[in-house]
């Protein structure tokens, strides 16, 4: 039977809304998805400069560990933007951290130390376990993009990129030594009148402006107090990109919603971060654990007891006493705990079952990511005390699947291949970041003082926050 036009033209309508409608609601959906798991399937392109304006570039030299690069990374990222040019992102290392040096002897190490035929030269005596990755395959840097930052992944650190890419001789580029390991201080303007602290000299990013070689390179971009600002849209910029640049690689961001739910969700336990294994932290590691043991007791865990507030408590803390429900349930748990000495699966469950705002501390939920070997064992009197702490460790099925999982792919083209190449070699490497990532997810979070990892952690749980409470004001937090 024949239509009228009118019911074709009725029909094609109604059929294209429908469509439309569609077609918002899974893009919407999809963004929402993409936003709060942090993950950028593909990463814009630098912005595109006007061909009557040539363009300029700005670099540094990446040491130490990969959270003391994520620092440098954000302070050069600020440079870019300052000094409007664009920024040749390093490869940086997530293997073993490497020792700062002066700016010459760093970039013949990160040319030539990752080779295997500089494997016994005693230049390169802490590139063992030094594993270089592009810088999106690990952290997302859209919050940076949409700020108008524009980066481009270096292609090697040779000495020789420079003229090997952009046919650059020697006078095109402006090469800032850094010879000691506090070499200098960069203001934002000449105003800026703050204390220089231990650095040895300033740079005024003034000076910076006008110089005209097509290439900065400074060394060293690390610590927090590298750059002296005052310009308030640069001290937002700042804070904005140190909630925002989070690890983002999709096996951390999969592996740590796969633990959530098992600690009764996000926002349902204490996240702690205790920093033993090295270092200025091994020699601190029993007033580290005194101070952890002396806050979680606390019946109110205050915002400031956190990362560099935190201060080393010598003052016994007073909590009220055990109910005798409270008693039995803390009896039962060892039971449990006893019972079964590998699988603590049993213990969880009943730990998330009595969660209660009420409890008493000793019974709180507690997510501790730690780079303590057997923390059990060599955290015993911890534990005695709050049975309900529970590691990355006590989740053996999440650490196999991370070690045996192939690539996770993104949609990126150059960082899928990434992945491929690097297998599951870069797999142990990833449990420290999904350690963070869920300890980012508490309701509270306490950290390790000075560690930069603890700062990390920090950021992101701020930034969950926000997301878990967006009408809260950010100082009840």
């Amino acid at each position: 039977m024949l239509r009228s036009p009118k019911f074709v033209w009725v029909t094609c309508f109604a059929t294209l809304i429908l469509t439309t409608f569609f077609v918002i609601y899974t893009s919407t959906q999809s963004m929402s998805v993409q936003l709060r798991l942090s993950i950028t399937p593909a990463a814009p392109k630098p912005a595109t400069i006007a061909s009557s304006k040539e363009e300029k570039f700005v670099t540094f030299l990446p040491h130490s560990g990969l959270h003391n690069q994520r620092i440098g990374l954000i302070n050069a990222m600020i440079l870019a933007k300052s000094l409007d040019r664009t920024l040749l992102l390093p490869e940086i290392n997530i293997g073993n951290a490497i020792w700062w040096k002066p700016s010459q002897l760093a970039e013949f190490r990160l040319a030539e130390c990752p080779s295997i035929k500089q494997r016994n030269n005693p230049k390169c005596h802490d590139f063992t376990k030094y594993v270089p990755v592009t810088v999106e395959s690990i952290f997302d840097l859209s919050a940076a993009h949409s700020a108008g930052i524009r980066t481009i992944q270096r292609s090697s650190m040779s000495p020789d990129y420079f003229k090997d890419v952009y046919r650059a001789q020697e006078e095109d580029i402006y090469r800032i030594e850094d010879n000691d390991r506090y070499s200098y201080r960069i203001y934002d303007s000449k105003d800026n009148d703050e204390s220089i602290r231990t650095f040895r000299y300033r740079i005024d990013m003034d000076d910076l402006r006008e110089r005209d070689e097509k290439f900065i390179v400074f060394g060293s971009l690390h610590y927090t107090l590298r750059l002296a600002m005052q310009d308030p849209k640069l001290v937002w910029l700042v804070n904005y990109l140190r909630e925002e640049t989070s690890i983002s690689h999709p096996l951390v961001i999969k592996q740590a919603l796969s633990v959530l739910p098992l600690l009764g969700g996000p926002d349902k336990f204490i996240g702690v971060h205790l920093r033993q294994g090295d270092g200025f932290f091994k020699k601190l590691m029993d007033e580290t654990v005194e101070t952890l043991r002396a806050t979680l007791e606390r019946s109110a865990l205050e915002p400031d007891l956190v990362v560099e507030e935190q201060q080393l408590i010598t003052v016994p803390t007073i909590t009220r006493p055990l109910t005798i429900e409270e008693e039995d349930k803390l009896i039962a748990l060892k039971l449990i705990d006893e019972a079964n000495p590998i699988d603590k699966s049993f213990l969880l469950n009943k730990c998330v079952q009595w969660q209660s705002e009420e409890n008493h501390p000793r019974l709180r939920l507690i997510f501790m990511a730690t780079d303590t070997r057997q923390p059990r064992t060599t955290l015993k009197e911890l534990y005695d005390e709050f049975p309900c702490i529970f590691t990355l460790s006590d989740f053996p099925d999440i650490i196999e699947s991370t070690l045996t999982m192939g690539p996770m792919l993104t949609g990126n083209k150059e960082i899928d291949e990434e992945f491929i190449q690097l297998g599951s070699r870069i797999s142990p490497l990833l449990l420290p970041m999904i350690d963070a990532e869920i300890a980012s997810h508490g309701s509270r979070f306490i950290g390790t003082r000075k560690s930069t990892f603890s700062q990390y952690i920090n950021h992101r749980y701020n930034r969950f926050r926000t997301m878990y409470h967006p009408s809260t004001p950010s100082s009840l937090l």
